[in-house]
């Protein structure tokens, strides 16, 4: 049976690492279903190391953390004019984010029928071009958060866009303009509530940025686009057994395509893991620069002339995989290693792009 194993004391390790940074709320951010760890297996464990305010992006997390139990303070990140979704809303005590007067007429008026006040943190643009009010409408948010009776700002908020980039340079102007927007709201008689800006990228590389409150979600997993020079563990592996076994001649071919053909009599094995369960696949390449489209080609260049390939461990020991990753199924090399059918494969994965289906095993 496939798992995805996530080791405790690993994730406990980069837990205290992350409390030892900051004096700011931590904000757990569980989207992605928990960034793969399993959305309620990782809140449970968060609350158990005193970490009681999450986020999530969609109002289905919210309700399904709702549904099994959680009480503790949940934020849902993105603003919405949809009258089902604020309905959601307000019936689970839901902490809403108004980026748009739309957002913040629709919920201050399903607030007033169900006679209720709903918390929200006001969501800003200050650069990234999705959700939020533009730095230049900060008079007409005032006017907006005054007028709605039925909601309670409790927070404000806005997202970096290149906060792993190497240089602070844009980071600084959308921390500039987000503190600019909050010193004008203030003299217009609006308090702020909890301010936050950094993910985890910025989160570590800034600490004069962390505000009131600070949003971590793959720097638990110590999975950053940013040197990890902080201690960070990775954490998740996946695990499967072997299925078959069975030796191939000289000559012979392995997968799709004919990508690879066997130098000698190999003695293969198959795992009954794929790109249908993530395994072998990548998050689609953000690409900024020329050099860096050059470096994917030379990366896949490699990988086709089999001068670098993915690889397992079986029993202690490292197997190549032969050919291509299939939907279903990969194929390994034991002609040197003792492996047989039952024998446990482990697998490096990133848990944020494995099949929510393969249970989660908490060790």
């Amino acid at each position: 049976m496939k798992r995805l194993v996530v080791e405790k004391d690993k994730l406990k390790h980069n837990i205290d690492i992350i409390k030892g940074m900051t004096e700011a709320k931590i904000i757990a951010v569980l989207k992605g279903n928990g960034y793969g760890l399993g959305i309620l297996k990782f809140g449970s464990f968060l609350l158990e190391n005193n970490i009681d305010f999450f986020a999530v992006s969609e109002i289905q997390e919210a309700v399904y953390l709702r549904n099994n139990g959680f009480e503790n303070d949940i934020l849902l990140l993105s603003s919405t004019c949809i009258g089902e979704e604020i309905e959601l809303i307000i019936q689970h005590n839901i902490i809403a984010t108004i980026g748009s007067e739309c957002a913040a007429a629709m919920l201050d008026e399903a607030a007033a029928r169900h006679h209720k006040q709903v918390n929200v943190h006001l969501k800003m643009d200050t650069g990234f071009g999705r959700f939020g009010f533009l730095p230049s409408e900060m008079d007409s948010v005032a006017s907006i958060i005054k007028s709605c009776s039925n909601i309670k700002m409790t927070g404000i908020f806005t997202h970096l866009s290149f906060s792993f980039a190497k240089e602070r340079k844009d980071v600084q102007v959308q921390f500039d303009k987000f503190i600019k927007c909050i010193d004008i709201l203030k003299q217009r008689g609006i308090e702020p509530g909890i301010r936050h800006i950094t993910n985890s990228s910025a989160f570590l590389r800034y600490k004069d940025m962390h505000l009131d409150g600070v949003r971590i979600g793959s720097a638990f997993l110590g999975r950053v686009p940013v040197d990890n020079i902080y201690g960070l563990k990775k954490i998740g592996y996946l695990k499967a057994n072997i299925s078959e076994v069975k030796t191939l001649p000289q000559g012979h071919y392995i997968g799709y395509a004919n990508t690879f053909k066997t130098n000698r009599k190999t003695r293969t094995a198959v795992v009954p893991v794929g790109y249908k369960d993530g395994f072998g696949i990548e998050k689609s390449k953000d690409i900024f620069r020329f050099i860096d489209v050059l470096r994917y080609l030379y990366h896949d260049i490699k990988l086709f002339l089999g001068s670098k390939y993915l690889t397992v461990k079986v029993n202690g020991k490292t197997a190549r995989i032969l050919g291509r990753v299939s939907m279903y199924n990969i194929v390994i090399d034991v002609t040197d290693i003792d492996a047989d059918i039952g024998d446990e494969v482990m697998m490096e994965a990133n848990p944020l792009l494995i099949e929510s289906s393969i249970q989660r095993e908490y060790i």
